[in-house]
């Protein structure tokens, strides 16, 4: 869809579609994937814009994939506004006047240097007007503010701020202390802080009303729903115990910063699709022939994080999902997302994926991306996993490349060299001297949608644990537990290339052509190696 030439005539085809039938949900979650995927520069500009206010007003999709669609329209208007802002404190009411700007804020990650420099300093300066009561902050302006509240506590609070402006954030929280608790005050802190995080100093912000709707909501956002997972979190299931040194060690990482911080999501109920089906979809040009028929299917996420894989599992008929992870605070998280969207086949374990023979049942599906190259021994934990896979049940893995995290090596190296322990400060500083451009070496980070997020920053770099795999280590890995490899998970535009130097291997399931082209290509598994294996049976 999103190649050249092709894009216009798919986003066309795509608006036609909504103008005929708007109530269709499926193609906004169509039209967000081409958006993701195209050149915006490719694209009518009138109807980009027309076509994003639509999608930011809805609440089932994964709004940051519009983040590249966005920038390119808005970008330049939200620099040339926020530049102007040490001389014009006014220049931000051109900016919460627009609303796809407002929502944009509100429910897109922007992963962008150059924005995160002025939204930066243009908070630094809203922070001393309002602790010097310079400005009077009116409605238009606190739009503003709040947006920018809520994009804050998306990135999990990664921008750094100064020494002064630590000073004016003390100020402003004595205000509040001292009965000067308003919208104004309490908005900026939650530029900051998350909000809930203050109730021990400011108590009177859990009962504080307003009736601007936009405030209500950043209250729900920062405190009212923190406190629901929190609650959530005394009634979730947990098995065994955890006792593995580095499970623990992770355990610590992710009950202080759950990974992903995700808002919203499309869980579609109304294509349900068979495994087979859905298997077949991913591993394209291969496919497999399954007569698992209409039984209940039962999979097992393991590692689910804060729940947002749960949502592809909702595609699949007839399914029964266990969804296990070390931290409970994600899970808390997943429970309150999964309460939201209405989703009631899924159960949530906090436990070890060591002591998965504690579920005392074998699963069709296995769902593990991302998780065992951070276990202490990731061929243990994949063994473990299989003895409770049934035979010619289907296993999906996410596991680093050694190739394409040279980079990361690189950062990983520096962070080790200058032993910088792993906290909220170090992370922020050590970002900022890549953004200065002091480590050079590293300017490629900018590129990586995980540096502007603390959470997702911190699983990059930071990380307690971390394996990598090259293709012929995943070659043997497979054969020795007697996995069949079914094929990679790849956009089009790559497995065109990889058929235009093999054309002979139709399925494109040859790892040994795959380790040359990625010495050729070695950046095309820079998420991870994202793969389908099947259980042979006995």
């Amino acid at each position: 869809m999103s190649d050249l030439g092709k894009s216009q005539e798919a986003f066309d085809s795509y608006l036609r579609v909504i103008e005929i039938n708007p109530t269709y949900s499926n193609v906004y979650t169509a039209i967000t994937r081409l958006l993701k995927d195209s050149d915006p520069s490719h694209l009518n500009k009138s109807k980009l814009k027309q076509i994003l206010n639509i999608l930011l007003e809805r609440n089932d999709l994964p709004h940051k994939e519009l983040f590249n669609a966005f920038n390119f329209l808005y970008s330049k208007k939200i620099i040339s506004n926020l530049e102007k802002f040490d001389s014009n404190f006014s220049a931000i009411e051109l900016l919460s006047n627009d609303r796809i700007i407002i929502h944009a804020l509100k429910k897109i990650l922007f992963c962008d240097v150059k924005l995160e420099r002025v939204l930066t300093k243009a908070r630094e300066n809203i922070c001393h007007h309002i602790a010097k009561d310079i400005e009077t902050i009116n409605f238009s302006k606190l739009q503003f503010i709040i947006a920018l509240g809520e994009q804050c506590f998306f990135n999990e609070y990664i921008y750094s701020f100064t020494k002064e402006e630590n000073i004016s954030i003390n100020i402003i929280i004595n205000k509040c202390k001292d009965g000067g608790l308003n919208e104004t005050n309490i908005s900026i802190l939650s530029c900051y802080f998350p909000l809930y995080k203050l109730l021990d100093q400011i108590p009177a912000l859990k009962s504080f009303n307003s009736t601007n709707q936009n405030f209500t909501e950043l209250i729900k956002l920062q405190i009212l729903e923190p406190l629901k997972e929190i609650e959530l979190s005394k009634n979730i299931k947990k098995l065994g115990s955890i006792n593995d040194n580095v499970s623990q060690k992770v355990k610590s990482q992710y009950e202080a910063n759950p990974y992903p911080r995700w808002r919203y999501g499309n869980h579609s109920e109304s294509q349900k699709i068979s495994i087979v089906q859905g298997i077949n979809n991913e591993i394209k040009p291969n496919y497999i022939i399954s007569n698992s028929g209409n039984d209940q299917l039962k999979i097992l996420l393991a590692g689910c994080g804060t729940g947002n894989q749960i949502l592809h599992t909702q595609s699949y008929k007839n399914a029964q999902v266990t969804a296990i992870d070390l931290s409970l605070s994600s899970l808390s998280y997943a429970q309150k997302k999964i309460n939201e969207l209405g989703i009631n086949n899924v159960e949530l374990i906090q436990m070890d994926i060591l002591e998965v023979n504690l579920l005392k049942k074998k699963f069709d599906i296995i769902l593990c991306s991302g998780v065992l190259h951070h276990m202490d021994d990731p061929s243990k934990g994949l063994k473990t996993l299989l003895r409770i896979l049934k035979n010619n049940g289907f296993l999906k893995l996410g596991l680093y490349s050694e190739l394409a995290r040279q980079v990361i090596v690189k950062a990983r190296n520096y962070i080790s060299s200058k032993e910088l322990k792993t906290n909220e400060d170090n992370i922020r500083n050590f970002r900022q001297k890549i953004i200065s451009g002091e480590l050079s070496e590293l300017k490629s980070f900018q590129s990586i949608g995980d540096f502007y997020s603390l959470s997702e920053f911190r699983d990059l770099c930071f990380h307690a644990q971390e394996h990598r795999f090259t293709m012929n280590k995943l070659q043997k890995t497979l054969k020795s537990n007697e996995l069949e490899f079914l094929g990679f998970l790849l956009p089009k535009p790559v497995q065109s290339l990889y058929k235009q130097y093999f054309p002979e291997d139709k399925k494109q399931t040859s790892l040994q052509n795959w380790a040359k082209f990625e010495v050729k290509h070695p950046t095309t598994f820079t998420g991870m190696y994202q793969f389908w294996v099947s259980k042979k049976e006995n």
